[in-house]
C-alpha cells in the first residue's frame, strides 16, 4: 500500500487553486515542515501535521506565549556550549598547529553564538527600557526641546531680540557720526570727518 503524499492546502475566499498552493508551500510553516522533515528524516507524507504543528506554535507566539522559543534558546545555548567543548578538547589534543588553529576557531565561534544565544534570552526575559527624553545630542549637532509646550516655543522665536552691540536703551542709538582721534603709530593721518 503507498501511502500519497499530499499536501493539505485550504482555499481562500476568491483564491483559485495555484494561488492557495502558492500561498500555502511559500509560508515559513510550510518551508520549515519541509526541512524539518528531510533533517529528521521523517516519512514526508506527515508534512501536514508538521505544518499544522507549527502553525500552533507561531499563533503562540503571536499571542505572546514565549515559552516555547525560551526553550528552545536555552537548548540551542546547551547545544553550543557541548560543541564548544569538544572543540576545544580536539584543539587541544590535536597534533598539529594548523588543526588545532581550525579547531580552536570553530570552538571560539560556538562559544561567541552560545553568548549571543543567552543574550537573545536575556532580552526576551527582561527587555531593554526605551526612554523618550527631551533632549537628544546626536553627534556634532545638538537639539535641546526643554519647553512643553511647542506653540509658545515657536512664538518666542519668531520674536526678534534687540542687538545689545547696537541699542544701548531701546530707541537710543550709537552715534555713528562721532569722530575719532588718530593713532599714536601714525600721527600724520588724520581721522576722516
Amino acid at each position: 500500500m503507498k501511502i500519497e503524499n499530499k499536501l493539505r492546502v485550504e482555499l481562500k475566499h476568491g483564491e483559485t487553486t495555484d494561488q492557495a498552493m502558492a500561498r500555502t508551500v511559500t509560508s515559513p510553516e510550510c518551508l520549515s515542515a519541509s526541512v524539518l522533515t528531510i533533517c529528521q528524516n521523517i516519512d514526508h507524507s506527515k508534512i501536514t501535521e508538521m505544518v499544522d504543528e507549527l502553525r500552533q506554535q507561531t499563533a503562540a507566539i503571536h499571542s505572546d506565549d514565549l515559552s516555547r522559543a525560551e526553550s528552545m534558546l536555552i537548548s540551542q545555548a546547551h547545544t553550543l556550549d557541548g560543541l564548544f567543548a569538544k572543540l576545544a578538547s580536539q584543539a587541544l589534543t590535536a597534533g598539529q598547529l594548523d588543526v588545532a588553529e581550525r579547531y580552536m576557531r570553530l570552538a571560539l565561534k560556538a562559544q561567541n553564538q552560545a553568548r549571543a544565544t543567552q543574550q537573545t534570552l536575556g532580552e526576551i526575559k527582561a527587555p531593554k527600557q526605551i526612554a523618550f527624553v527631551k533632549q537628544a545630542n546626536i553627534g556634532n549637532q545638538v537639539q535641546v526641546n526643554n519647553d512643553d509646550n511647542p506653540a509658545r516655543s515657536r512664538a518666542k522665536k519668531n520674536q526678534k531680540a534687540p542687538n545689545k552691540l547696537l541699542e544701548v536703551k531701546h530707541g537710543e542709538r550709537l552715534n555713528t557720526r562721532a569722530q575719532g582721534s588718530a593713532s599714536r603709530d601714525n600721527q600724520a593721518m588724520a581721522p576722516l570727518g
